[in-house]
């Protein structure tokens, strides 16, 4: 612990700036968000959580809460912030049965996926491994299993919560069921969440890998609408982007628009492949690694190559036709230099069989998700590539609305507001007023409390 500051109950690590480790310990996942911190806490525990909150509560230090850094806003960190780290919190106890499991928000997703897979289950988290479940579950979580199991939050039975008076409280559907309510897809505004209870569903063998054929205004509505008549085993996260140079490619083809069909089955293998073959049909296949490999093996271990800064935008569909096809061709040949594309999340399945205001992500009627992202040399200056997602949703506006918002790289009132419905906004500003009126919890996609002044 640092020499110079000392905080009362708080038996975690604290690393200031002068520290020699200050400078690996304040970079995260997104070079794009390179903060200098005032202090990095790293708590041991919910009571070194709950110490820190009523200090950061009585002194007026803005917190940032981190779990495993991804936060394509920046909010795992900031200038003059103090961040709260969370990934020393990472156990995972799994109960008899293997049916169910409490997990800390430091976990990350690959390492629980692993675990929960020898005991034959799984939970439906997003689609990279190294995220940290903290900010993955409050923001919603799709992934993998979406239209299969839901989303995370449809698995999260209970959490224990650091509230803004630095109290410990559990919330589920029958403890404080307004705050459970908000924590499904409301984000960090609400409390820091020190253990969650998942349940686990059933996984075994699955067929997964991608699929290559060239982006057309006939292949990518084709694909998509295939998808979401799919079965609920199928999950489809197809993307848009030039193909680079490689070798698995014809060399005529390097450069032209791709549609990389990632592909997720994780239900019988002959029903599988019998849809596999239909995707295949929808166009010339450029590269197949479509394979059956064990649940886990779809998040694999990350590279060790350097930072790279990236920035995101989305906007949620009803439909897909040769017209949003286009608009996207028009917004990926606008794209600064770097590597743009635009994902396609097909959803539906179990995840839009919940009711809207179930929980606190309300988009459960929507069957698509478009996420622009840019991802650029951490040299340069990232505001053109804030303009160019901003742009490209803006210009798809016209044919969907809301936005999923842990892919907003955006923070200001307008951009949160594209996050929820107008009733789930309304319904967020009351329980905030409820568990944090002053607004501790601000460092995030900012929900203000009900009484307090509202841009």
């Amino acid at each position: 612990m640092s020499a110079q500051l000392k905080i009362p109950g708080f038996e975690g690590r604290l690393i200031e700036p002068s520290d020699s480790d200050y400078e690996l310990a304040r970079l995260t996942g997104n070079a794009a968000c390179d903060a200098r911190p005032a202090l990095i806490a790293k708590a041991g525990n919910a009571d070194d959580v709950a110490a820190l909150v009523r200090w950061a509560l009585a002194t007026g230090a803005v917190l940032a809460m981190r779990s495993g850094g991804h936060s394509v806003a920046g909010h795992s960190t900031g200038d003059g912030v103090v961040v709260l780290d969370l990934s020393p919190l990472d156990s995972i106890e799994f109960d008899t049965r293997g049916a169910m499991a409490w997990v800390g928000p430091g976990a990350k997703a690959a390492t629980f996926t692993k675990a929960a897979y020898e005991r034959g289950g799984a939970v439906s988290f997003g689609d990279t491994g190294t995220v940290g479940l903290g900010g993955l579950i409050t923001g919603g979580g799709i992934g993998w299993l979406v239209r299969k199991y839901g989303l995370t939050i449809d698995s999260l039975l209970a959490a224990e919560v650091v509230t803004a008076d630095g109290e410990l409280v559990t919330a589920s559907a029958t403890h404080n069921a307004d705050l459970f309510w908000a924590l499904r897809g409301g984000g960090g505004n609400f409390g820091v969440v020190t253990r969650y209870h998942l349940a686990l569903s059933p996984i075994g063998e699955v067929l997964h890998g991608m699929l290559l054929m060239p982006a057309t205004a006939e292949t990518v509505p084709a694909v998509l609408a295939l998808g979401s008549a799919a079965p609920d085993d199928l999950t489809l996260m197809p993307f848009v982007m030039a193909i680079p140079p490689m070798d698995e490619v014809p060399a005529t083809e390097h450069g032209r628009l791709g549609l990389w069909v990632d592909t997720l089955w994780a239900g019988p293998r002959a029903q599988g492949n019998e849809l596999l073959a239909r995707l295949r049909a929808l166009g010339p296949i450029l590269m197949d690694t479509v394979a059956a490999k064990p649940y886990p093996a779809v998040y694999p271990e990350p590279g060790d190559g350097p930072r790279g800064a990236w920035t995101s935008s989305s906007i949620f569909l009803d439909d897909v036709d040769g017209g949003v096809f286009e608009t996207v061709r028009d917004v990926l040949a606008q794209a600064p230099p770097g590597e743009s594309l635009a994902i396609f999340r097909v959803l539906g399945g179990a995840a839009g069989r919940v009711a809207d205001d179930a929980t606190a992500y309300g988009w459960r009627d929507r069957r698509y998700l478009v996420w622009l992202i840019a991802d650029y040399p951490p040299t340069e200056p990232g505001a053109a590539y804030a303009a160019w997602v901003a742009d490209g949703r803006a210009a798809l506006a016209n044919r969907g609305s809301g936005a999923f918002v842990s892919f907003q790289a955006a923070d200001d009132p307008s951009a949160v507001a594209l996050a929820y419905p107008a009733a789930t906004m309304a319904r967020l500003r009351e329980v905030k007023a409820r568990w944090d009126p002053d607004n501790l919890f601000r460092h995030n996609h900012n929900v203000s409390p009900a009484d307090m002044a509202h841009d």
